[in-house]
């Protein structure tokens, strides 16, 4: 990419040697925005170039906003950030959840790099944070704008009361669902809302989406079913060394290079799957199952 050009704007001191040109200190290429009041303007660079999905919001338990009670404490929040420039591999999304019982805004990033969907990245936000500007004055928010979490100190029961599992699970659960297909998505156009269908989304959003959507698939628990290939090579091999009388596991073993507990599964599954015949009380051996029903897969010898 072409380096960005600069204008005698940009400069402290235009007229300087070029090797003592400065960039202003508000400039966008050197500015510090860790000492803004608050992370709101990081807050709101998330909603730039993504695709957003409200999950939890704090009044979700009362349907019918007229009937709130007085003394009714709002829930927890939770929204997702697909961005349409992934983070890097496996990127989902971004997530910002919060509630009134925490005293501090938790914004993390979830991925997917083949061991179901987790949280890489945390962050923890205070409400709102001072700093002294170039005139030596501290800025801080006016008092009605602090909220009175801002003092409480970040401790372990803190850390334990994030609900990362339930963040998780949530998220998955909304970003694996492709009802967008055929019903569309909202998108703001001049600051209104309208619904937006697949054919009519923009590449970068559609992609996105699926992206999100093959990502947040529930892992499949437990072991991946064994092939019928493999199986149906059980099945021979069992078939032309059950002849030859004990040691059948060992040999079995030997061959497949695999240890004897694994091989004992796989006959399982073969005479589960039709490969073998059931088991027969009293009788070790077993015959060729009802896929293995023809005369080419019946017992051989087998060669020297």
């Amino acid at each position: 990419m072409p380096q960005p050009g600069f204008s005698a704007d940009d400069y402290v001191n235009p007229e300087a040697p070029e090797e003592e040109l400065r960039l202003k200190p508000d400039h966008p290429r050197v500015r510090d925005r860790s000492y803004d009041c608050s992370r709101r303007a990081q807050e709101l660079d998330l909603w730039k170039k993504s695709l957003v999905a409200i999950v939890m919001e704090p009044w979700d338990a009362y349907p019918d906003l007229a009937a709130i009670p007085e003394n009714a404490k709002p829930g927890p929040s939770l929204m997702l950030f697909v961005k349409e420039r992934r983070r890097g591999p496996g990127y989902v999304a971004d997530f910002v959840y919060k509630a009134a019982d925490l005293p501090v805004t938790v914004h993390g990033i979830l991925v997917n790099q083949g061991a179901g969907l987790g949280v890489i990245e945390l962050e923890l936000w205070r409400p709102d944070w001072g700093y002294w500007d170039s005139f030596g004055d501290f800025v801080w928010p006016s008092e009605n704008d602090v909220p009175s979490t801002v003092s409480v100190p970040i401790t372990s029961d803190v850390l334990r009361r994030i609900p990362l599992g339930q963040i998780v699970a949530r998220a998955q659960a909304e970003l694996a669902d492709q009802s967008w297909k055929d019903e569309g998505v909202t998108t703001l156009t001049l600051g209104q809302p309208q619904d937006s269908s697949g054919p009519e989304l923009a590449p970068e959003s559609v992609q996105a989406l699926e992206n999100a959507n093959a990502l947040s698939q529930p892992t499949q628990r437990g072991r991946p079913p064994l092939e019928e290939e493999l199986l149906r090579r059980v099945a021979h091999a069992y078939l032309r060394e059950a002849i030859n009388g004990p040691g059948l596991h060992r040999r079995l073993a030997q061959l497949f290079d695999r240890p004897e507990p694994t091989i004992k599964d796989w006959i399982k599954a073969a005479r589960q799957r039709g490969y073998l015949s059931p088991a027969v009380p009293g009788r070790r051996a077993a015959g060729p199952g009802p896929l293995l029903s023809h005369a080419e897969d019946g017992p051989r010898t087998p060669s020297a």
